[in-house]
């Protein structure tokens, strides 16, 4: 997974929540990973970035409803559709203790521990090192304090693999965990192609962004050449 001397690995955020963006990201953009939201809900691993609402038969994210009628994709779905196409970059979502043994499960049967990866909530990443310890996971930091409670972590060589929100990431915080040994760093959601070759000159190791034209460029290097 270390990526020195080698191209910046290329993640399509979300674009793991449907078939459609799934087979478009490997098509257009040749991407390294596409990312799958996961949840484990009424015994299901649903696919999809949106929250329920209890009983309610709806979807929410920030401002934004919408009705959770019909059937949503599930992980074995995603699976499917990325089998000898690329790989899939899993975010463990929500808090059920089961997520992790059902996502584990799930990547036995489609016989995919060596084209996923895990990122999100830490307990789940922990269940899954001794589930599939194979498997890398990017323990995911979305602000400063959660990134201070990584650090006693990394100075215990834990982590070797993070994920971090680009809106607080500066090159110093790069330098520092470079330091403390994190073999991969990847960042998200990077929105356009100065972002991009900023986090690459600072030594990030993987850019999550929702432009597949962007990830194409970065891909083919003709960004953060």
């Amino acid at each position: 997974m270390v990526r020195r001397g080698r191209p910046p690995l290329t993640i399509a955020h979300r674009a793991g929540n449907s078939v459609e963006r799934v087979l478009e990201a490997y098509a257009t953009a040749r991407v390294d990973y596409v990312e799958a939201d996961v949840w484990l809900h009424r015994g299901r691993l649903e696919v999809r970035h949106d929250k329920t609402a209890g009983p309610l038969p709806i979807l929410w994210e920030r401002w934004r409803i919408s009705p959770a009628f019909g059937r949503r994709p599930v992980l074995d779905d995603v699976l499917d559709a990325a089998a000898g196409r690329g790989a899939v970059f899993i975010d463990c979502k929500g808090n059920d203790e089961g997520l992790a043994q059902a996502i584990a499960g799930a990547v036995e049967r489609h016989d995919a521990a060596a084209w996923v990866a895990w990122s999100g909530g830490w307990a789940h990443l922990d269940r899954l090192r001794a589930l599939l310890p194979q498997v890398p996971r990017f323990y995911t930091a979305g602000s400063l304090r959660r990134l201070a409670q990584m650090r006693p972590r990394l100075r215990h060589s834990e982590i070797d693999a993070v994920s971090i929100d680009s809106r607080f990431l500066t090159r110093e915080i790069v330098a520092e965990l470079k330091a403390l040994g994190v073999a991969t760093l990847a960042t998200w959601a990077v929105a356009d192609a100065a972002g991009a070759e900023r986090v690459l000159g600072w030594g990030v190791d993987a850019v999550i962004a929702d432009d597949l034209a962007l990830l194409r460029a970065i891909r083919s290097g003709e960004v953060g050449r």
